[in-house]
């Protein structure tokens, strides 16, 4: 699937009123287990992809990278949507075993719906970092937040990482200060220091300075040495 009907067909999710969902590597749809990883993708990074992978295999479900076509915090930057779906189907070629898919939901409990809406026979469990973790504690992002998420934890749960600067120990104890009644239906996952301190912010830094960076899979950093979508425009002389 080329730019064109890449970008057709993430348009027209965006468009969709109800909560929707693609997927882009395989036409087949989605089925049984699956572990999604709800992201900008701004660009798929290896810690992005190695967080995937191993909360894929603590909870046996196959791992899905899930582009979200709208945030509840920030709009649109970077890369176009189009090409970061391109990239996390590039990553692939790398080793990397994910289904590609987008959502038009900007919350967790939207994209479960969405994904539970476009494949039925699917069960799916959203991964986050530790940020992603508290916006869904967050009550600003809802009407009644008790309400909504006791009813998407009667059935769902959720697998939480240390990202960044936060250990998986301060991860576990937020969680049980902040959202105690709902800290059993959380399993958390430990990713390696290295990985977990890789961010999609260091990787635009680096490929804004004109620096491919490794932060990324090969074919993902291939796709970024033709296409500037980081790079400052140069100055007019």
């Amino acid at each position: 699937m080329d730019d064109g009907p890449l970008a057709d067909a993430i348009a027209r999710l965006d468009r969709a009123a109800a909560p929707a969902a693609a997927r882009f590597d395989a036409p087949e749809p989605l089925a049984g287990p699956v572990a999604f990883l709800p992201a900008a993708f701004n660009p798929p990074t290896v810690a992005h992809l190695r967080l995937l992978e191993r909360a894929a295999e603590t909870v046996s479900a196959a791992p899905a990278a899930l582009l979200t076509t709208r945030n509840v915090d920030k709009g649109v930057t970077g890369a176009p949507l189009h090409a970061r779906i391109e990239m996390l189907l590039a990553a692939r070629r790398d080793g990397y075993r994910h289904a590609v898919l987008a959502a038009n939901a900007a919350r967790i409990i939207d994209q479960v719906a969405a994904l539970e809406s476009a494949f039925p026979a699917a069960d799916p469990t959203p991964v986050v970092g530790f940020d992603t973790l508290v916006r869904l504690f967050d009550p600003r992002y809802y009407t009644s937040i008790t309400a909504e998420l006791d009813r998407f934890f009667e059935r769902r749960r959720v697998i939480a990482a240390n990202r960044g600067p936060h250990a998986l120990e301060a991860v576990a104890e937020w969680l049980h200060t902040n959202a105690r009644d709902y800290a059993d239906r959380v399993i958390l996952v430990e990713l390696d220091p290295e990985a977990a301190a890789i961010s999609s912010t260091r990787a635009r830094e680096l490929a804004a300075a004109g620096i491919l960076p490794d932060l990324v899979p090969p074919a993902v950093r291939a796709i970024l040495a033709e296409r500037p979508y980081y790079r400052a425009p140069a100055d007019p002389t």
